[in-house]
This record gives structure tokens, sequence and C-alpha cells, in this order.
């Protein structure tokens, strides 16, 4: 009898359990399911639902709403559930070992403002050499600006001790190139485009061929070649110059190949001297003549531009054309080039009003627009 008591006992227990397994399932795995939905609903990858509910971070993600920077450190075997409140204020830009390398900056004692400083102006390559030095103070009076560039703290910081200039001038000088020689540590490219930068920083390659180079008609220029949307530009404003002052625009010398620069070049370097030659005619490879976008612009009136009717008009609506003065002579500190009161640049009806309405050289507004 005992025996069969202790049996109907032992039974009643284990129905008992699995009612209460079974219970648990049906409360539990349809809550679970709606945290996941939740979840899943904001954007939240699988693998990133799984970690957050077996950290018990639910609540503190819902309140959030779906996070970018989040959902990949959540995915990230990485992850450090002691950094969550820094990853959750971060502005996701891709890199390589994302979380790896967020973890060593917080760990070095970066803030997470300057967590997102350094991100924005890093990319991958600059982003592990400076992961092997020591906590660098007050980076953010440099990074700060978005056109700053993480591989040049040092020299950020190197050129302000010699010059007494605030932090955004010396990101931007820096930037151009300001704190080296001209001609030295060069960039060049191969690639056209309306808006590229050629200056003693910046040059072509041997192989750089600029695009749609065409013939100026003689009205307009003799034996001279332009890049044909220059040059529609140009024949617009000529024309519109002539109206304005009965004299039209002329195209003195327009496109160069790399040849006819280096014998420019070199017949002035004969003719005035190597100072002269430096301060007036850059280096074959390193003149905006190679692009087909650049005009030394005579005027109809008067072989000296400068004091032409034309000169007056054109200096004044250039910008509505396109084209900008490139070498101003309260710029000779910037571009590297004395004053040419006939330079002008084809840049856009866009960046040209920009810079009409700004009054900052091309160079300034390239490293802050346009250097990628």
């Amino acid at each position: 009898m005992r025996n069969k008591k202790a049996k109907l006992k032992k039974r009643s227990i284990l129905i008992l359990v699995i009612i209460l397994i079974v219970i648990t399932i049906v409360i539990v795995n349809p809550i679970k399911l709606y945290n996941k939905y939740q979840l899943k609903n904001l954007g939240f990858s699988d693998i990133s639902v799984e970690t957050i509910l077996n950290n018990g971070l639910k609540k503190q993600v819902l309140e959030l709403n779906y996070n970018k920077t989040l959902d990949k450190v959540l995915e990230s075997p990485d992850f450090n559930i002691k950094n969550f409140d820094i990853y959750k204020e971060l502005e996701y830009i891709e890199f390589d070992n994302y979380t790896k390398n967020i973890n060593s900056l917080i760990d070095k004692g970066y803030t997470k403002e300057e967590i997102n400083y350094i991100l924005k102006s890093a990319n991958n390559d600059s982003l592990k050499e400076f992961l092997e030095k020591d906590y660098v103070k007050n980076i953010s009076k440099f990074l700060q600006y978005d056109f700053a560039i993480l591989s040049n703290l040092d020299r950020y910081t190197a050129y302000q001790n010699e010059n007494n200039i605030d932090s955004e001038l010396v990101v931007i000088y820096v930037n151009i190139g300001l704190d080296k020689k001209f001609y030295e540590d060069v960039t060049t490219t191969n690639v056209f485009s309306y808006d590229m930068l050629v200056n003693k920083y910046h040059g072509v390659s041997e192989e750089f061929e600029p695009k749609d180079i065409v013939d100026v008609p003689e009205e307009y220029g003799k034996n001279q070649k332009l890049n044909e949307e220059t040059l529609k530009n140009f024949i617009k404003m000529s024309d519109d110059c002539k109206v304005a002052t009965n004299y039209k625009l002329m195209v003195r010398s327009g496109y160069r190949d790399l040849k006819e620069q280096e014998k420019t070049y070199n017949t002035y370097l004969k003719t005035y001297g190597k100072v002269y030659a430096e301060n007036y005619v850059t280096h074959p490879r390193f003149s905006e003549h190679h692009t087909g976008l650049a005009i030394d612009v005579k005027a109809e009136s008067t072989d000296v531009f400068a004091n032409s009717k034309e000169s007056k008009w054109t200096y004044e609506n250039a910008y509505k054309y396109g084209f900008i003065l490139r070498y101003k002579k309260e710029d000779e500190n910037i571009t590297g080039i004395k004053y040419e009161s006939w330079h002008f640049r084809y840049v856009g009806v866009d960046i040209a009003t920009y810079l009409h309405d700004h009054e900052m050289t091309y160079e300034e507004y390239y490293v802050r627009f346009l250097n990628k």
C-alpha cells in the first residue's frame, strides 16, 4: 500500500513539474518571441537581438530606437558590455575591426566625443597607426573640424607651435600643404574632374588626359585649345562682356600639354631667372593649364588686362559663368603664385558663386569641402 502511495506521489510530482514546464514555455516563449519581434522590427540583426536579450539590454535599446553603431558592435565577438554607454553615442563609420578599434580607443582613455572626432577624420591606415600611440591630449582642438585629417595630427601640432594662429587655420593650412616646401611630398592624379585641384602640392601624372579638349574659335583666341564646357561658358562671358563694355574677352593661353609647360617654364627661367620663374610659372605637371580649365585672359582693348574696361567687368561678373580669378594678390601666401590679374579658372557656377560670396581661395575651399 505504501509503495502504491509513494508511486502516486512521485507521479503527481512529475505531472506537476511537467505542468509547470508547459506553463513556463507557454508564458515565456511568447514573451521572448515578442521581445525579438520588437528588436528586429527596429532593424537589429538576429545576432544583435540575441546579444541584447542575453545581456539584459532590451529596455535601454528600445529607448534608443535603432542605432547602427550598436547593431555592428552587438554582432561582434569583441562586444564589451562595460562600453555600452559609449557605443550608443558613436556615429557609425565603416572601419575594419570596428568594435575592437573602439575598445582600444576607450581603453586608452578617449571620451565618446574624442572617439567620434577620431573616426570622422581617419581611414583604416591612419587609424591603425594612431592606435599604436599612447593617449594624445587635446586632439579635439584640431579634430573637431569636419575637414581635419587624423594622419596630419602631428603636423597640426608642430605648425601651431611655430605659428601664432588659431586651430581652424592650422588645420586648413596644413591640409593645403603650407607646412612643407613647394613640390615636396606631392600628390598626383590621372583622373580629370571639373573641381580638381592642381597647384604646387597637387599635380597630374604623366598619364593624365584632360577631358573634351577642343579648338578655340579664332575670334576668341588664335591657336588655342580648352575644355569644351569651359570654352562654352567663356564664349558666353566674352559675348556678355562685349555688350557691357564694347570689347570681347580673348584667350591668350589655354590648354598646355606637359611639353609646352616645360618650354614655358624654361623660357621664363632663362629670361627672368629662377626666383621670377618659380613665382610666376609652375613646374610641368603642376600647372592648371594641363587641365584645359584654366585661361590666361586677354583684353581686346589693350595689352594690359588689369587696366582694361574688360577686366573690371570680368572681376565683378566671372563667377556668374563659373570662373574665379585664381591668383589674387592677397592670397599669394596660400596659392604660392604671385598675383596674376589675367588667370581665370573654371570651377562651375556653384563653386564660383560660393567663393565669390565667402572670399576664400580655391585651396581653402578644396580642403574644406572636396578633399577626401
